[in-house]
């Protein structure tokens, strides 16, 4: 698609007090109706201060061999000639190698679809923010050997937290630069990773939310596991910070002892015991005194005679709502616990497992119903970490019963992108629409 309101701002690899200047088309000039000047006194937000840029005679002509021309939306408002919006995906560096970490194939497809709507997307890190007026950052080309191009582009409009895992998000750099972010009232989205036990103790507080939970307990010592096999042939011990099903224990009755499964890193080991006691004992020492919960353990609905839960995807819309994006289904294998697809899981449409354990007319119902619920636990999660700032989207895992009851299993604030090619679409359009919400409505 091709925008009638797309200019370049041309970066000059020599850097200087001066680093930009601009490429304007005709068709720009006449759609957005700007003069024709040697200069133009343009701004990134309605609200930053103005800045005057030299304007390139040729169109889509760098100045020199290194510079790089940025494509970005230009308009005319009662604030003057407005530049952007500029979308900025945080991540960290990449120490050994250079360059940053994260999921490069994820940030391309953003950025694309970002060039389609007129966005300007980039990615960089804490190391990047060095000034009031101006970033270092990525900027993806599509050419050569080295698709990824360094720049200095103004500072952007919103920021999407894609920091990796909890470990880089407790660096002190990228603590320093969420502060610093919020100090320039710049919107950051997606803070900080959710913590299981956090959002469970959010969730059990109100009545509407606190029905969909499992029996959930903080594990501190060895007998509570005994003690809630008691009341549960089905148990789940589940890491805080667990990551697609990795660490999770599951004991289970069998006979007339249990079976104790332990999964890490896409491996099951299989142990069978002749007590309570001996199973909470072998559970227990697996923790290694990592922060963990206990679970009631769920009987989910089947298909092809194989368990599965529902994962949903929840984002911000334009008008900054929760709305689902895509639900759809995860199998687990013959000899799986959980039903993450790394862990050996599969993917299926929603509709159809659900109209094969349920048929049709009753699977309809419970998918308005898992929608429902998913929205009611957004809206209360969001409520209760209000302190952490915006939220955008958020993963779901949601099981249904084998007589249709529903229980939410955890969310996640850092959804992997979903390999449903329809919902990964749809995904890609509502976050950025989301990050044009929040540039629009914040004060930078």
């Amino acid at each position: 698609m091709n925008r009638k309101d797309i200019i370049h701002i041309g970066v000059r690899a020599d850097g200087g007090k001066s680093p930009w200047y601009l490429s304007i088309s005709e068709t720009a000039r006449r759609e957005v109706q700007l003069p024709y000047h040697r200069s133009l006194r343009v701004r990134m937000s309605k609200n930053s201060p103005p800045m005057i840029l030299p304007v390139e005679p040729s169109w889509r002509q760098a100045r020199s061999a290194g510079d790089i021309l940025v494509p970005v939306r230009v308009q005319k408002t009662r604030h003057g000639i407005v530049l952007g919006p500029i979308i900025g995906i945080l991540t960290v560096k990449r120490s050994s190698i250079g360059g940053f970490r994260g999921n490069k194939a994820n940030f391309k497809d953003i950025i694309k679809a970002g060039k389609r709507l007129g966005l300007t997307v980039v990615v960089f890190t804490p190391e990047g923010l060095r000034s009031r007026e101006r970033m270092e950052c990525y900027v993806y080309t599509g050419k050569g050997a080295t698709p990824w191009k360094r720049a200095v582009l103004p500072l952007p409009n919103v920021v999407y937290n894609r920091v990796p895992d909890r470990e880089a998000e407790s660096l002190p750099e990228v603590v320093r630069v969420k502060k610093w972010l919020a100090e320039q009232q710049i919107p950051l989205f997606n803070k900080r990773f959710f913590d299981k036990a956090e959002i469970h103790d959010w969730l059990r507080g109100a009545q509407e939310t606190s029905r969909y939970l499992p029996y959930t307990e903080v594990l501190r010592q060895e007998g509570q596991i005994g003690r809630m096999l008691r009341r549960h042939k089905l148990l789940y011990v589940k890491p805080v910070d667990g990551k697609a099903g990795d660490g999770i224990i599951q004991i289970r009755a069998e006979g007339k002892g249990y079976v104790v499964t332990s999964q890490n890193k896409g491996k099951r080991t299989h142990t069978r015991v002749a007590s309570r006691q001996d199973a909470a004992a072998l559970a227990y020492k697996a923790v290694k005194n990592r922060p963990y919960l206990i679970q009631q353990g769920i009987y989910l609905a089947t298909f092809g005679g194989r368990q599965f839960d529902l994962r949903l995807l929840l984002q911000k819309d334009r008008h900054g709502h929760w709305r689902v994006t895509g639900m759809g289904a995860r199998i687990a294998d013959s000899d799986g616990i959980t039903t993450h697809v790394p862990n050996g899981g599969r993917i299926e449409k929603a509709g159809v497992a659900l109209q094969a354990a349920f048929g049709k007319t009753r699977a309809e119902q419970l998918e308005e119903k898992v929608k429902a619920m998913a929205l009611t636990l957004a809206a209360a999660i969001e409520q209760q970490s209000k302190g952490d700032g915006y939220i955008g989207e958020m993963s779901m895992d949601i099981g249904v019963t084998v007589d249709g009851a529903l229980y939410f299993f955890e969310a996640n604030a850092k959804p992997m992108k979903f390999d449903e090619p329809y919902i990964r679409a749809k995904s890609l359009i509502r976050l950025l629409q989301y990050c044009e919400f929040l540039a629009e409505h914040s004060v930078s």
